[in-house]
C-alpha cells in the first residue's frame, strides 16, 4: 500500500463527518477515486493509536491511524 500511495505517512485534517474507522475509509475512497481500489475491504487492517480497531472504532482529533496491508502481496488494481 505504501508503494501504491507513494507515501509512508501523511498528516491530514479530516472533515467533521468522519467520526469512526468506517467513515474514514469511505472518505479516503472518495478523496482520491483513482486510488479507491487500495482501500477495498479485506486488503488492510486499521489501527487507531496503535490498537487494532473495528469499523465502529471512534476517531478523535489527534488520533494516529495506520492502514496495514493484510498481505505484502495484496493484489493491485485490475
Amino acid at each position: 500500500m505504501v508503494k501504491q500511495l507513494q507515501k509512508e505517512a501523511e498528516q491530514v485534517e479530516i472533515p467533521p463527518s468522519v467520526t469512526d474507522v468506517s467513515s474514514l475509509i469511505e472518505w479516503l475512497r472518495r478523496r482520491n477515486p483513482d486510488q479507491a481500489h487500495l482501500f477495498r475491504e479485506g486488503s488492510f487492517q486499521v489501527t487507531v493509536n496503535k490498537q487494532f480497531s473495528e469499523p465502529f472504532t471512534r476517531i478523535d482529533t489527534g488520533d494516529e491511524v495506520a492502514l496495514i496491508p493484510t498481505s505484502p502481496n495484496a493484489p493491485t488494481k485490475k
